[in-house]
Formats: C-alpha cells, sequence, structure tokens
C-alpha cells in the first residue's frame, strides 16, 4: 500500500514494547527518527506542496478572469 502511495517502507516501523522497558522504547523511537532523517523529506510534502501551487495558480487565474 506504501509503494502504491509512493512512500517508501522504511517510513513505518511497527514494535512491540512494554511498558516496563521505557530505555528500549527511547531507543527505539531514537533510531526510528534516524531512519526518517537519513530519507529526507517526505515525498508526500512535496507532491502536496506542488498541488498546492498549481491550484493556487489556478484560483490566482479564475480571479483575474472574473
Amino acid at each position: 500500500m506504501l509503494d502504491f502511495c509512493g512512500v517508501e517502507k522504511e517510513r513505518l516501523r511497527a514494535s512491540w514494547v512494554s511498558s516496563a522497558e521505557a530505555p528500549e522504547f527511547v531507543e527505539e523511537v531514537n533510531s526510528f527518527i534516524d531512519a526518517l532523517k537519513k530519507l529526507g523529506p517526505s515525498p508526500l510534502k512535496t507532491k502536496v506542496v506542488e498541488q498546492t501551487k498549481v491550484a493556487k495558480k489556478i484560483e490566482t487565474a479564475k480571479i483575474g478572469v472574473s
């Protein structure tokens, strides 16, 4: 499903950590954050920004026409 949406599978992670394992939870979260930083910005963010720019141009054109 992620591939279909254009998102790398590395951007999703599931892990089971007991509530008694706070240090393990912290390590898991930090590890995931590091992995996401290496991947860089989300490809979805780029698509949304591009679509927003197009929508603004269309809206501006409509205002200028009326």
